[in-house]
């Protein structure tokens, strides 16, 4: 009797921890995309006020943001310091070899490699406007994500609670 009671413990526990971790991307993606918005915001501040380099301001971004979105912004740094490559390249590959820890959806990525493409192509006014619609797109992603993870998180959460009791009972 006891040996059942501890499996059914050690299942509920485990479907509960399966249910908090399909929650946890909703979560993540909520937060990422609010850090790519700060972060770009903050480029537009470094070009327009500031007069940074291009690599510079990526480093001092992706070195005062952190998680992802911050090894995005070094990584891109990185690569236009130690290469001789394009702005839009070495964005593309740090946001190719990032794009797992990203917790991005596929949208989200194909915004950021618009953005990529466009950034250091054009004079100041130009990547103020194309960094101003990037936010924008961006803004109308959160807001999805958002109301995504408001449908899904507490989904998952009960899910996996009620999934595993159901489990401990069928199996006793």
């Amino acid at each position: 009797m006891i040996g059942k009671l501890i499996n059914s413990s050690v299942i509920i526990v485990f479907s509960t921890l399966i249910g908090l971790e399909m929650a946890k991307r909703y979560v993540a993606r909520t937060k990422e995309l609010s850090a790519m918005q700060g972060a770009l915001s903050r480029l537009e501040t470094e070009i327009v006020h500031y007069a940074s380099r291009l690599p510079e301001a990526l480093n001092m971004i992706g070195q005062s943001i952190g998680g992802g979105t911050g090894k995005l912004f070094c990584l891109t740094a990185k690569s236009l310091n130690d290469k001789k490559c394009t702005v839009s390249e070495a964005w593309r590959s740090s946001l190719d070899n990032l794009k797992d820890e990203l917790h991005l959806q596929q949208e989200d990525l194909d915004i950021l490699r618009r953005f990529g493409d466009q950034l250091g192509s054009s004079d100041r006014e130009g990547q103020v406007k194309f960094i101003q619609l990037t936010l924008m797109q961006l803004r109308e992603e959160e807001k999805k994500a958002r109301a995504a993870r408001e449908k899904y998180e507490k989904m998952y959460r009960s899910l996996g609670l009620l999934g595993g009791i159901a489990l401990a009972i069928i199996l006793l």
